[in-house]
Parts: structure tokens; sequence; C-alpha cells
């Protein structure tokens, strides 16, 4: 059964959820891994920028300590990181105001965090409060200091997930929850760091390098939290309410995905003996069943529609239609693209499973925080 876009009608089915996410799910790793790289690289630049504004030949107290500069790092992060992570996300969000957005939250985020620690200090700083301190042990005042500086800075986080949430809520959907996703990569960052602390008062040394290990983390959760946004409106839709592209179920498997992905390509390759036609790209959607037959096909772009003729999808699912018994059978989705050059690619569209992306990524992150406390034990790229 071909399902071919027709123009001519109103009536649109959504496709199956894996062809709704906002990063198309065989891109995730590759995603994630360049939106940790911005993201690290916008915080490398961001050390940078704040360190040659410290340069000697500034007027003295030009930025010292308050809200003066709490608004500086904060106008400098936010302009950097999310300039860099711009760069990243425009394949699949070309709108720069996420440039935007990023800026404002840095910004009310240091400000307030400022602020309120400024307040804080005030407080800490009453006779009664110092007398209190001084009866209690001097890691518990150190630990206590900590864990309001990690509790304040999550709550302060929310205004970076705030802005940011204002300008996704125009593309995605059911996505309030992004709001709490900066809080989460502080909170996870200094469990992180909290452990190490345990570890070493247990006689174990592991050390983390901070900044590497916030840069890292915040580069990693919001990597998988865009992965896992669903899109508001779906570019493609499909006109034929029976096509099994619409109405089968997804096959989960990830190892057979993978393995019926290879099985189809090589299908194609033996069988598609030219070159089309002009320099366009033919992307195609595929269902192939759990035996490996193609159960149905749709073009993706405009080319693909014209030059049907030029590939051996048709005849190719033609045959494999007599060997399949059911139309509702499971199918693995692929985004088949036959290229000028004569080349072909086959994306499954399951994707890699999103925990697995998650713990590869934290792991990475992990093991890269700690080589560079080991190199570096005096180093330190902290904005505050």
């Amino acid at each position: 059964m071909r399902s071919p876009l027709n123009p001519s009608t109103n009536q649109s089915v959504l496709l199956p959820a894996s062809q709704q996410f906002l990063i198309p799910p065989f891109a995730r790793y590759r995603f994630t891994v360049l939106f940790i790289l911005a993201t690290g690289f916008g915080w490398f630049l961001i050390w940078f920028v704040l360190r040659s504004m410290q340069d000697p030949l500034m007027p003295a107290r030009a930025l010292e300590r308050g809200l003066l500069s709490a608004l500086v790092t904060g106008l400098v992060s936010g302009l950097v990181v999310s300039a860099m992570q711009w760069l990243v996300l425009r394949q699949y969000l070309a709108d720069w105001l996420w440039i935007v957005a990023g800026t404002a939250g840095y910004v009310l985020l240091t400000v307030s965090l400022e602020a309120w620690w400024g307040w804080i200090g005030v407080l800490t700083n009453a006779s009664g409060v110092v007398d209190l301190f001084e009866t209690l042990p001097p890691a518990a005042v150190v630990f206590a200091a900590g864990g309001l500086r990690v509790l304040l800075t999550a709550l302060c986080a929310i205004w970076l997930g705030l802005t940011q949430w204002l300008f996704l809520r125009q593309y995605t959907r059911s996505n309030l929850w992004w709001m709490g996703v900066p809080s989460i990569a502080v909170l996870l960052s200094s469990s992180f760091t909290f452990l190490s602390v345990l570890l070493l008062s247990a006689g174990i040394r592991l050390p983390l390098e901070t900044s590497i290990l916030a840069a890292g983390i915040l580069g990693t959760t919001q990597a998988i939290a865009l992965c896992a946004l669903k899109k508001k409106t779906v570019d493609l839709t499909l006109r034929d309410y029976t096509s099994p592209l619409v109405v089968a179920p997804e096959i989960l498997d990830h190892d057979l995905v993978k393995s019926l992905a290879r099985q189809l390509q090589r299908r194609i390759n033996s069988a598609w003996t030219s070159e089309h036609l002009n320099d366009d790209a033919l992307t195609y959607l595929v269902g192939v069943t759990q035996n490996g037959a193609i159960a149905a096909y749709t073009p993706v772009n405009s080319p693909a529609v014209e030059q049907l003729d030029q590939i051996p999808l048709p005849e190719l699912t033609d045959a494999d239609q007599i060997k399949r018994s059911s139309n509702i059978e499971p199918l693995a989705r692929f985004e088949v693209i036959f290229l000028p050059s004569g080349s072909l690619q086959v994306n499954a569209w399951l994707g890699i499973p999103l925990t697995w992306v998650a713990v590869s990524m934290l792991t990475v992150v992990l093991a890269l925080s700690a080589i560079a406390a080991y190199s570096m034990p005096h180093s330190s790229l902290n904005l505050q």
C-alpha cells in the first residue's frame, strides 16, 4: 500500500510518536554530543571573557562583587552560552530568539542569586547567628553554607527554565516541565560534587572539576530534555488513514531495528542501479515488517514525489506486499534518503533510547571532570 502526499485533500493523520519529536530520534546521539560541546565551549569563552574584563588596566573595583558584577556575568554568560547552543539547535529550531531567552534567563538567575546571597550574608552576620555558628563544628557550618548555596542556585535557575520555556512553548507541546530542567542540572551536579566529598572522607580520592561538571551536566540535561520534546505541528502528515505507516504498531526492539536497517539498505542498494536526475535529495518514510518486508512508503519532500519512478521503492514494496498477511503487523519506520551522488542513507526513526544516551553522556562528563581535576588541581573556571 502506497501513501503519497495528496495536496487536494484537507484531511491528515499525525505520524506515530517517533516522528513527532523536536529532535528526530535517529539524530539524538549526535545532537546531544554537539549540544554538550557547545555548552562547554560557551562556558570556556565566558571564563576567558570575564577574566579579560578583570585586566589590571581596568579601573579598580569596576567589577567588584555585587549586583553590577552579577548583571555583567549573567549578560555575558547568557549571550555566549545561548549563542553556542543555538548553532547546534538552529537545524531544528531556526528562531534566534533562543539566544534572547537564554540571555534573559541567565541575567535573572545571576542577579537574583546575588541579591538573595547578599541578604543571607547580612542575616548571618547578626550577632545571634554568629554565636550559633560558633557552637557548631566547622564542617557543619561549611556543609550548611554549601547546601544553602546549592538550594538558592537551584531555585534561581527556574528563571532560566522559565524564559526558555516561554520560547519553546511556541514550537513544542506538553512542555511545562522544562522550567525545572536547569534546576535539575544544578542539583545533579551538586550531588556528584557532594558524593566526591563523601568518598574523600572515606579515604577515596575522586576529585571533580566543578566547572566542567556543571557545564557538562547542564548541557546533558538540556539536550536530553530537548530530545524528549514533541513538536506542536508536524511537518509531514499522511492523508491515508488506512496506511500501515499510520495504523501499525511500532517495533521497539532496538537491536532488531538496527538489523532491519542494514537489511533495508542492502536491498535498496542492490536494486538501485542509477543516479537520479537533479541535485535534490529524495527523502521517504518507509515502514518495514519484522521479517524485512517493505509494507509502505511515502515521499517526504517534493522532489521525492516527482522522481518516484527513478527509485526502486515502488517495485520492492509491490513485491513484498504479496508476502504480507496483515496490514497492521508491527513496523519499523525508517527515513530513506536517495542522494544525487548515488549513495543511500537509512535512518531508523526509533533511535537510541534516551536513557542510554543520558547514562553514556553523564559517564563521559564525570570522567572528563575527574581527569581535569587530577591534571589541573589548582585551576578553576568558576564564574561566581
